[in-house]
């Protein structure tokens, strides 16, 4: 009888923090908050919330920088920041995807959107602190020694990345042939924590989604300096799995090679994209005419199609 009453106790206290964790979830989805904003951690990952917008804006945000907002809602982050870019060119970029959503939203096709508020949510710390323990174990510095053709497409696409931090920078890069692993020079260790600690949190951004798609942390500081074109960022993250593809062929249907090959190309090309724009204040105006509006010190723009 002690033993049944103890489980039955146990099993209301589960039962109760079950519901306050469905009451918390519930509140945590709820898209437009009781301020009138838009919070993005209410949009279900998997696709299934109903376009609740007509059109996407851009606005200046005071000095600070530019937002999105939706059929005049600003946008905030899930964890209820400002949705705040550094310009104008950013902000239209994910305008544009935040306008391109059909019937239902799918933020896995809105990729800048994802990067933009990744920064400005992470925790910087706990991120610089993971990326440098893998200073040691980056996957361009262990290569194989057969089949040749892997050997030479693996120098083709990797020697440039590891090179912009020999010839440029003066470090010593190690490379080795198998899988122990190997203990990079302290003094490239450090100039290497050094630029990932000078990145500001868009740059950080960057810099963790290259080096997680690529499994290389030369790969995501070669990218936030903006010494990669898209075509080089996929080609040295996905070196291995094109040359599988160009041996054996490449698989067709849904448990094909479609989505390994087309998840790193999409996300890649927004992170190399968005480091560009970072550094282009450039609008294109001719390209996306705008509307201008006022109210108060804020002037919204918005797509005109």
């Amino acid at each position: 009888p002690m033993r049944s009453a103890q489980w039955t106790s146990a099993a209301r206290q589960v039962a109760a923090g079950m519901r306050r964790m469905s009451t918390k979830r519930r509140r945590r989805r709820k898209v437009i908050d009781t301020r009138g904003k838009v919070n993005v951690g209410g949009i279900k990952p998997n696709g299934a919330t109903k376009k609740f917008y007509t059109r996407a804006q851009i606005a200046q945000h005071g000095d600070e920088g530019w937002t999105v907002m939706l059929d005049g809602r600003r946008i905030i982050t899930e964890d209820h920041h400002e949705f705040i870019v550094p310009n104008a060119t950013v902000a239209s970029a994910i305008a544009y995807e935040w306008d391109m959503q059909g019937e239902y939203l799918k933020p896995f096709l809105m990729p800048m959107m994802s990067l933009a508020a990744t920064s400005i949510d992470f925790d910087r710390k706990d991120i610089i602190t993971k990326l440098i323990r893998f200073m040691d174990t980056d996957s361009m510095c262990y290569r194989v020694d057969e089949p040749s053709a892997l050997v030479r497409m693996q120098k083709k696409h990797w020697d440039p990345v590891l090179n912009y931090f020999r010839d440029e920078h003066g470090l010593e890069v190690l490379t080795t042939e198998g899988i122990a692993v190997m203990s990079q020079p302290a003094e490239t260790k450090l100039k290497l924590a050094e630029f990932i600690e000078e990145c500001d949190d868009f740059h950080l951004a960057i810099l963790k989604s290259v080096s997680g798609i690529g499994r290389s942390i030369m790969l995501g500081i070669a990218a936030a300096h903006g010494k990669l074109t898209i075509k080089k960022a996929y080609n040295a993250a996905n070196a291995e799995r094109l040359y599988q593809i160009r041996k054996w062929g490449e698989v067709k249907g849904p448990f094909g090679h479609g989505i390994e090959l087309e998840y790193p190309r999409v996300h890649l090309a927004a992170a190399i994209n968005f480091r560009n724009m970072l550094h282009d204040d450039y609008f294109p105006e001719e390209l996306y005419p705008l509307q201008s509006s006022a109210e108060g010190d804020t002037a919204a723009k918005s797509y005109v199609k």
